[in-house]
C-alpha cells in the first residue's frame, strides 16, 4: 500500500514538473500552438473579468444594498490590489518559471464565481456586502499578482513584428466570445429580475466556475520559452541537477537589488518614465469616470440589461471588424500613433456620457459604445505595446511589475477622488440653467479633458522615440 502511494507521488509530481517546468517550445508549431492557448485563456480570463465587473457585479453589489459611490470604488479594487505586484519584485525575479504561477494565480478567479452565491447566505445586508467586498478584493489580488508574468510570458512567445497583428486578431476573439455571453447573460437578468434575480446570480455564478477552470486548463497547455539552470552546453537542468546549480548559482543577498532600488533604476530610463506617464494618464480619465457609468446607466439612465447588452454586442461586432486593421497599422506605422487615434475615440465617448440624460439616453447610449468600440479595440493593445517597446528586455519583468502596480494605486485613488465627487453632486442636487445635471456627467467631462492630454503626450512625447526591438521574441532557444 506505502509503495502504491509512493508511485502515485511520484508520478503525479512528475507530471508537474513536466507539464510546469519542462515545457519548453522547441519550435515554430509549438509556439503557435501556445499563443493559440493563450488566446483561449485570455477570452475566458477577460469573459470573467466582465462577468465579475461592470453592470453584472453593479447588479449583485445594488442587490445588497450597496450605495452608486461605493459600488464605482469597489469596482476600482482590482486597481489597488495591483499594490500586491510591488512587494513582491524580489520575489518575481527569482523565479526561473512563470507558469505555475500564472496558472495557480489563475484558479482563484474561482472566488469571483462564489461572489454570485453570497445573496443566498442568510445574513444580514450589512454581513453581505462586507463578503462580497472581501472575496472581490481578494480575488484581485490574485489575478494581479500574475499578471506581470502572464504579459512577460506571452510577450516571449510573439515577434516583435507580429505584436499588432497577434494581439489584434486575439482580441477579435475575446471580443466576440465576451459580447456573446454578456448578451445571454443580460437577456438571464431581464428575465429573471421580475421572477427570482437570485437564479440568475446562480446561473452566473456557475458559468464563471466552468471558464475558470477553462482558463487554468489552456494556460496549463501553453510552452514556456524561459530556461532555468543551464549546463555547460547549454541544457537545461531539473531535479537534483537544477538544486544543486542553484546552491552554486545562489545570489548574494546583500547584492539584490531592493523594492526602492528598483524604483530608482527604472525612473531614471527615459523611456521608462514615458510608457509609465501615458500608463497614468489613461489611468487618471478611466477611473475618474468609468467605474461609475453601468450603476448611472441602470438607476439613473433606467436602461434595459437586454438594451444595454445587444448595443454593446452589435457594436462589439464591429470592434472585431476593425481591431485586426489597427493592429496591421499598428505593426507598420508604430504601436504610439495608433494608440494616440483610439485614445481620442475613448476621449470621445466619455464626450457623449457628458450629454447624456433620462430624455436621450438611447441614442447617446449608442453613440458613446461605437466610440468606446473603436478605442476598445486597440487602447489595450497600445499601452501593452508601447511598454514592451520602451522597456528593456533584461527589465521588462520588474518594469512590467512596477508600472501596474503604482499606476494601479492611482486607478484607486482616482476612483476615490470619483466617488466622493459624485457623492457631493448627488446630494447637492446640482442645476445648470434650470437643467438637472448628474454627477457622472461632470466625471466624464474630466475624463475627456484627461485625455485630450494624454493624445497631445503620445503626440509630442511618445512618437518621437526611437524603438529598440527585441530580436529574440518569438523564436526557438532550446
Amino acid at each position: 500500500m506505502f509503495n502504491n502511494i509512493m508511485f502515485v507521488h511520484r508520478y503525479l509530481m512528475g507530471q508537474i514538473r513536466r507539464i510546469y517546468f519542462m515545457a519548453l517550445p522547441e519550435s515554430k508549431e509549438d509556439f503557435k500552438k501556445s499563443r493559440i492557448f493563450y488566446t483561449t485563456a485570455d477570452t475566458a480570463a477577460q469573459t470573467i473579468a466582465q462577468l465579475a465587473g461592470g453592470t453584472f457585479l453593479a447588479t449583485l453589489m445594488s442587490y445588497c444594498s450597496i450605495s452608486d459611490a461605493n459600488i464605482g470604488i469597489i469596482t476600482s479594487l482590482v486597481s489597488f490590489a495591483a499594490l500586491s505586484q510591488l512587494f513582491l519584485v524580489n520575489f518575481f525575479k527569482r523565479i526561473k518559471k512563470y507558469k505555475l504561477l500564472v496558472c495557480l494565480t489563475a484558479l482563484q478567479r474561482i472566488l469571483f464565481a462564489v461572489l454570485y452565491f453570497i445573496p443566498l447566505l442568510a445574513i444580514g445586508g450589512t454581513s453581505k456586502a462586507t463578503i462580497i467586498v472581501l472575496l472581490y478584493f481578494v480575488g484581485q489580488v490574485f489575478v494581479q499578482i500574475g499578471l506581470p508574468a502572464s504579459q512577460d510570458w506571452i510577450a516571449s512567445l510573439v515577434p516583435g513584428k507580429l505584436r499588432g497583428k497577434y494581439f489584434s486578431i486575439k482580441d477579435s476573439v475575446a471580443v466576440f466570445v465576451v459580447s456573446s455571453t454578456m448578451l445571454l447573460s443580460g437577456v438571464i437578468l431581464d428575465y429573471f429580475k421580475p421572477r427570482n434575480l437570485l437564479t440568475g446570480f446562480i446561473i452566473i455564478g456557475i458559468l464563471i466556475f466552468l471558464l475558470t477552470l477553462l482558463n487554468v486548463i489552456a494556460l496549463s497547455k501553453m510552452k514556456e520559452p524561459k530556461l532555468s539552470y543551464t549546463n555547460e552546453n547549454g541544457k537545461e537542468m531539473h531535479g537534483r541537477l537544477a538544486k544543486k546549480a542553484k546552491e552554486d548559482l545562489k545570489t548574494d543577498k546583500a547584492s539584490e537589488l531592493g523594492i526602492l532600488s528598483e524604483l530608482k533604476v527604472a525612473f531614471l530610463d527615459r523611456k521608462f518614465r514615458k510608457a509609465f506617464t501615458i500608463q497614468c494618464l489613461y489611468t487618471f480619465a478611466f477611473f475618474i469616470c468609468l467605474p461609475f457609468n453601468a450603476s448611472y446607466q441602470i438607476n439613473d439612465l433606467s436602461l434595459p440589461y437586454t438594451f444595454i447588452m445587444l448595443i454593446s454586442f452589435i457594436a462589439n461586432l464591429y470592434r472585431i471588424y476593425i481591431t485586426p486593421k489597427f493592429g496591421r497599422l499598428a505593426d507598420k506605422h508604430g504601436m504610439a500613433k495608433i494608440l494616440r487615434y483610439t485614445l481620442f475615440a475613448l476621449g470621445l465617448s466619455s464626450l457623449a456620457v457628458t450629454f447624456t440624460v433620462p430624455a436621450n439616453a438611447y441614442p447617446l447610449f449608442i453613440i458613446s459604445t461605437v466610440f468606446g468600440s473603436t478605442a476598445w479595440a486597440f487602447v489595450g493593445i497600445g499601452l501593452f505595446g508601447v511598454q514592451l517597446d520602451f522597456f528593456k528586455s533584461e527589465k521588462r519583468m520588474v518594469w512590467l511589475t512596477i508600472t501596474s502596480s503604482l499606476s494601479g494605486i492611482f486607478g484607486f485613488l482616482f476612483s476615490i477622488l470619483g466617488g466622493m465627487i459624485l457623492d457631493y453632486l448627488q446630494k447637492a442636487d446640482f442645476h445648470l440653467f434650470g437643467i438637472k445635471i448628474y454627477a457622472q456627467q461632470v466625471l466624464n467631462l474630466i475624463g475627456f479633458l484627461i485625455i485630450l492630454i494624454a493624445v497631445y503626450y503620445i503626440k509630442y512625447h511618445i512618437e518621437t522615440e526611437k524603438i529598440d526591438s527585441n530580436r529574440l521574441d518569438g523564436r526557438v532557444k532550446a
